[in-house]
């Protein structure tokens, strides 16, 4: 599980690299507005899914064939027969993970926070129907701000015409729905608070969002310098709620700039097709592991060279098409503490093998399949003839799994398995 989600957060965020990249190189400065929102929004989406999307482009000459390592299981020789199984273990990779968690469990508690916030203004305050906005207007002096079709206004001091202005504003947040935006921005940056990446990410979405408002006030007949006016006259801090929509953001000068500049040419929109090869390229890189070519598994040839000869265990000699992953791994009934359990339980220390003292390592490969049976169970590497003949009893008598799937058709998956006999240090030995 923990490698399943460390390459997940990789490749999540390699296309949020990549496609920010692009935006950054690109689009950043571009009156290409519409088109930004949709390829920011883009971005995230496709950050969420693209670990998940995996192109078969398997042969149907090849022999599907899967492997995968289970965790090792140390077996004692004391009186309880314990097992511990390394991959379990609270390494760095786990430290990491848990890390990225708690970092998530407190800023998903600080969202919260902040629409718990945002409500509170909702029900405190007095609010009237306007057309499909619903206007609660403030008590305290604050910038007008929108939530969905939620208006939050407050006199503020300022002049009946400018609040006119600055409501248009907000309506224009309302009227193209810019409040899913911030929310799939916030949420998002929840899941990668630890990436910078995504914290520029929700930054270009808000500042965009606020181009677009703009231009739609100005499409409304306001005049441009009266409205830039404005924008200065209220630039002050506003309400620490960062998931609204509101007419006071630290970006006025990006602002200002963009209500001036120069349309960009029609033609400079086709530069937006460059999005398309690197995702075609991203795609195809993530398809690398369903590839129909032999993998040769570092591991496992380290261990077939450590083996005892194939006239003491009939070791296949065929070579297989191997892939590193399968879609759905098949499952030990009850998962695999179930599976280190059912181990642990029925795997005794060789008495014989105890008295000779000794120790070390068996490593069994076996297949589980299409029906979930176990078969061919095999001697990777070799300890001792007990040893081993002990470690392939259980094995065998292993219960029916899940079978794996992959492209929704039940396949036949290889599995690796350590066992690691050890005495204790403090074991006495008949003579």
């Amino acid at each position: 599980m923990a490698s399943l989600i460390i390459s997940y957060v990789i490749k999540a965020s390699l296309a949020m690299i990549l496609l920010c990249g692009l935006y950054a190189l690109c689009f950043r400065n571009d009156t290409f507005n519409k088109t930004k929102r949709f390829y920011l929004l883009f971005i995230i989406l496709f950050s969420l899914v693209y670990p998940f999307c995996k192109l078969n482009i398997s042969s149907v000459n090849d022999i599907a064939i899967y492997q995968a390592i289970l965790p090792q299981v140390e077996i004692t020789n004391n009186a309880s027969d314990t097992a511990t199984a390394s991959g379990f273990s609270l390494g760095l990779t786990e430290l990491l993970i848990f890390g990225i968690i708690g970092g998530i469990v407190i800023m998903l508690s600080r969202f919260l926070i902040q629409m718990s916030g945002i409500l509170k203004l909702r029900w405190k305050n007095r609010s009237s129907n306007s057309l499909n906005y619903k206007i609660i207007k403030l008590d305290k002096p604050m910038a007008p701000f929108s939530f969905f079709n939620w208006i939050f206004v407050s006199n503020n001091g300022l002049k009946e015409e400018d609040l006119e202005v600055m409501m248009a504003h907000e309506e224009e947040h309302v009227d193209q729905y810019h409040s899913f935006d911030i929310l799939l921005s916030e949420l998002f940056c929840i899941l990668f608070w630890w990436n910078p990446i995504a914290w520029l990410l929700k930054r270009e979405i808000k500042i965009n969002l606020e181009y677009l408002a703009d231009k739609g006030v100005l499409e409304k007949g306001v005049e441009a310098k009266k409205y830039q006016y404005l924008l200065l006259q209220v630039i002050k801090p506003n309400a620490t709620i960062q998931i609204v929509n509101n007419f006071n953001v630290s970006q006025l000068k990006k602002r200002i700039t963009m209500i001036n500049k120069k349309r960009t040419s029609g033609l400079m929109s086709c530069k937006y097709l460059l999005a398309f090869p690197i995702i075609a390229l991203m795609l195809l890189g993530n398809a690398q592991n369903t590839f129909s070519k032999q993998i040769e598994n570092t591991e496992e040839e380290h261990l077939a060279a450590e083996t005892v000869s194939s006239q003491s265990y009939d070791m296949p000699q065929q070579k297989e098409t191997v892939y590193t992953a399968v879609e759905v791994m098949p499952e030990y009934p009850g998962g695999p503490r179930a599976l280190l359990e059912y181990i642990n339980a029925n795997l005794k220390y060789p008495e014989q093998a105890a008295k000779d003292k000794v120790e070390g390592r068996v490593v069994l490969r076996f297949v589980v399949s299409k029906k979930g049976e176990v078969k061919d169970v095999t001697v990777l590497r070799s300890l001792d003839t007990q040893c081993d003949e002990e470690a392939m009893r259980v094995v065998r008598e292993m219960p029916t799994w899940t079978p794996g799937k992959q492209n929704g058709k039940d396949v036949e998956v290889y599995y690796t398995l350590p066992i690691s006999y050890k005495l204790q240090k403090d074991t006495k030995t008949e003579s």
